[in-house]
């Protein structure tokens, strides 16, 4: 009913296509959660199943509110919600909860939220209003002065630790910048001076985050250690075959061998229960939503809608990348969550309301 009902409001087929996939992933994602916490017989913590069916039942209200606002209103905001943003993130360094070593949460009214999530939907919006002018303003107004300012929030968000989160925003304001009427020269320029500095950034890496990246390049170096988990997941992935050994019936999941598989490593539990086939299918799902979201944007005449959904699809696309990657070893763990599939309420709401402006855009 949704689905029809968004659908005959925007009158456009990437729309109905973009839904029927969202429902898809909807459904795989609290089927695979309800598995990670089904183990050997027992549910671990029925709270947290309960807890995505809420998130899972909010977020879907969520996308109609914002199919319903004018996306201009995120052009005149822009800066403030910016600003808000960066007041967040200094609230979560000096009160936010600690949870696995990592101070990303703030509680409000009971909830828990991370405002380094909020982050990548303000970044866009941020990245959108400045490259979204009629003429470029040089290298200095157009370029060098958008990247220090986001810089503020990569810093304050590495320093929680994430620094997957952060990577994503320079990602953002590359990807975003390509996509621009700026010189690409300029970017280039950036690209290779932080590519020309990045020895000097091994120092003020975690212990922790060296591991990773030491384990990246030998997972065998700690397998018991840092090294486990990225064992576990190739082992799970591949024992997965070509048509899985079906729901509820694998054995790194089911025999609890496998950390974090109900968020990050969730792509696990599912390569290994539906195989190589329902991996495949899950990518294609993927690039069904990233491809019309790009269709949608083509065909755009507004430089800020155009980069608005632009930015959408480049999240997207860093997300299920990156966390795909390093469940198969062939990317550093940054603990980025798998696209409306992972555990967690932040993120997805985030990825919802991305989706709600873009009917919003489509409908205008």
């Amino acid at each position: 009913m949704l689905v029809k009902f968004l659908h005959l409001k925007t009158g456009f087929k990437p729309a109905k296509v973009i839904l029927t996939c969202l429902v898809l992933l909807t459904i795989l994602s609290l089927s695979s959660i309800y598995s990670s916490l089904h183990q050997a017989g027992s549910f671990t913590d029925r709270g947290i199943f309960y807890k995505e069916i809420m998130w899972v039942v909010i977020s879907w209200i969520i996308l109609l509110l914002f199919s319903l606002l004018n996306y201009r209103l995120y052009f005149d905001l822009a800066y403030i919600l910016y600003g808000m943003n960066i007041v967040l993130l200094i609230a979560v360094d000096l009160f936010g909860r600690s949870a696995l070593g990592a101070q990303r949460w703030l509680n409000i009214g009971g909830f828990n939220f991370q405002p380094s999530e909020l982050s990548k939907i303000i970044t866009i919006f941020f990245l959108a209003r400045v490259f979204s002018e009629a003429s470029p303003k040089g290298f200095f107004k157009g370029v060098l002065m958008p990247f220090f300012v986001l810089m503020l929030n990569v810093l304050l968000i590495a320093k929680q630790p994430d620094l997957g989160t952060a990577l994503v925003l320079v990602f953002l304001f590359f990807l975003m910048g390509f996509a621009s009427n700026n010189k690409k020269r300029y970017f280039v320029a950036l690209i290779v001076t932080a590519l020309v500095l990045s020895p000097f950034a091994w120092n003020h890496l975690k212990d922790y985050q060296k591991k990773r990246l030491i384990v990246f390049l030998n997972p065998n170096a700690e397998p018991l250690g840092a090294g486990y988990t990225i064992i576990q997941s190739k082992i799970a992935i591949g024992s997965g075959q070509f048509f899985g050994k079906g729901f509820l019936s694998g054995t790194q999941n089911q025999f609890n061998f496998l950390p974090e598989r109900h968020t990050d490593f969730i792509f696990t539990v599912i390569a290994e229960e539906w195989g190589f086939l329902g991996a495949i299918a899950l990518l294609m799902i993927y690039i069904f939503i990233i491809n019309n979201i790009l269709l949608v944007a083509r065909y755009q005449k507004d430089n800020f809608a155009q980069l608005l959904l632009i930015g959408t699809a480049c999240l997207f696309f860093i997300h299920v990348f990156i966390n795909i990657g390093m469940t198969l070893g062939i990317l550093p763990v940054v603990g980025i969550p798998l696209l409306f599939v992972s555990y967690g309420g932040t993120h997805l709401l985030v990825s919802f309301i991305l989706l709600g402006i873009l009917l919003n855009i489509k409908r205008q």
